[in-house]
C-alpha cells in the first residue's frame, strides 16, 4: 500500500513538468474567451516578443536558482550594461568594441558576485543586493547624458526587423534558448547545477569543485545579462538609465518560478522558463487589453510571483515526504 501510495506521489512530480504549459494553454483560453483581441495575430506575435529579454534574463536566473543561490543584481545589470554599451557607440567606439567593453565589464561583475558567495561566503541575497545598489550607481555615473539614440543598423536588424513577418528577436532568442538548454542538460557545469542545488553536501562529497562551480554559475548568470541588455537596446534605440530596473527583475523571477524553477534549487528547464515568459507576457498584454490600470500591472506580477512562490513551497515539502516515506 505505502509502495503504490509512494509511486503515486513520484508520478505526480513527474506530471508536474508539463504544468507550467497547462498554465499558459489555460490562461490563453480564458483570455481570449474574456476578450479574442488577447490572441489576434498581431497581439500574439507582440506577447513572444515582448517575451525574449524576460526570457533570456530568466534562463539566467534559472541557473543560479537551480544551484541554490539568487542574482537580485541581474535586471540593474541590464540597464547598466545597456548604457554602457550605448555610451560607447555614442562616443564612437563602433559596435564591435562597444559589445567587447559591455561584455569584458559584465563577466567581471559576475566574477565578484561569484568571489563574494564562493570564496568570501556571504550568502547570495546579501552579495547580489549589495551589487544591485552599485550598479544603480554606476548606471547613473555612465549616464551622464541622461538619454542615449542608439542607431546602429545591426542593433536595429536584431530587434525591430522582422523576417516573413516575425520579428528577428524571436530567432534570435530560440537560438539562446537552445545553446541554454544543450548547457544545462548535455554539459559538465548544468549537470553539476543541478547536484549543487539538491545536494551540496553530497556533490562536495562526490568530488565537485563547489566554489569554482558557484564561481562560473555568476559568470554564465552576467553573460545571459549581457545577451538582454544587446536584445533590450536593439527593441528600443533610446536607452535611458530605467532600462531594466525592478520591473523586469519582476518579470524575470516569475517567469523562472512560474516555468517550475525551484527557489530551494535543483529543478527548473530553458522549456519551463520559456512558457514563464510567456505567461508573464500574456498576463502584462492581457490587462493591457482590458484596460486595467498601468500602475496595477505591478500589483498582479507580484501576486502571481507570490502565488508561485507558495506553490513551489508545497511541491518542496510534498517532495521531501515522498523521498522520507520511499528511504523508510
Amino acid at each position: 500500500m505505502t509502495h503504490n501510495h509512494d509511486t503515486g506521489g513520484f508520478r505526480l512530480f513527474r506530471l508536474l513538468k508539463f504544468a507550467p504549459y497547462l498554465l499558459l494553454a489555460a490562461l490563453a483560453l480564458v483570455f481570449a474567451a474574456i476578450n479574442p483581441a488577447v490572441l489576434s495575430l498581431p497581439n500574439t506575435l507582440n506577447i513572444v516578443s515582448q517575451a525574449t529579454p524576460i526570457a533570456i534574463l530568466a534562463v539566467g536566473a534559472m541557473v543560479v536558482l537551480i544551484s541554490g543561490g539568487i542574482d537580485l543584481s541581474a535586471a540593474y545589470g541590464v540597464a547598466f550594461c545597456s548604457t554602457l554599451i550605448a555610451s560607447r557607440i555614442d562616443a564612437g567606439n563602433g559596435l564591435p568594441m562597444a559589445l567587447l567593453i559591455g561584455l569584458v565589464v559584465m563577466l567581471m561583475i559576475g566574477f565578484v558576485n561569484g568571489a563574494l558567495v564562493a570564496f568570501a561566503r556571504i550568502p547570495p541575497f546579501v552579495a547580489t543586493l549589495a551589487s544591485m545598489i552599485a550598479l544603480q550607481g554606476a548606471t547613473l555615473a555612465v549616464a551622464q547624458k541622461g538619454v542615449l539614440i542608439v542607431k546602429e543598423p545591426t542593433l536595429r536588424w536584431i530587434g525591430i526587423a522582422r523576417t516573413d513577418g516575425i520579428p528577428n528577436a524571436i530567432f534570435v532568442t530560440a537560438i539562446v534558448m537552445f545553446v541554454a538548454g544543450f548547457m544545462m542538460k548535455r554539459t559538465r557545469f548544468g549537470l553539476r547545477c543541478y547536484a549543487i542545488g539538491s545536494d551540496q553536501d553530497a556533490s562536495e562529497l562526490a568530488g565537485v569543485p563547489i566554489p569554482r562551480q558557484f564561481l562560473t554559475v555568476y559568470v554564465v548568470s552576467a553573460i545571459f545579462v549581457f545577451m538582454t541588455a544587446v536584445l533590450m537596446i536593439s527593441r528600443v534605440p533610446v536607452v535611458t538609465p530605467n532600462v531594466g530596473g525592478i520591473s523586469l527583475l519582476l518579470d524575470a523571477i516569475a517567469a523562472a518560478v512560474l516555468g517550475g524553477t525551484s527557489v530551494f534549487g535543483g529543478r527548473g528547464t530553458v522549456g519551463g522558463v520559456i512558457a514563464g515568459a510567456l505567461i508573464v507576457s500574456l498576463v502584462t498584454t492581457a490587462l493591457r487589453v482590458f484596460g486595467t490600470d498601468p500602475s496595477s500591472v505591478e500589483l498582479w506580477k507580484g501576486v502571481i510571483i507570490i502565488l508561485a512562490l507558495f506553490g513551489d513551497t508545497l511541491i518542496a515539502r510534498a517532495r521531501e515526504r515522498s523521498i522520507a516515506r520511499a528511504a523508510a
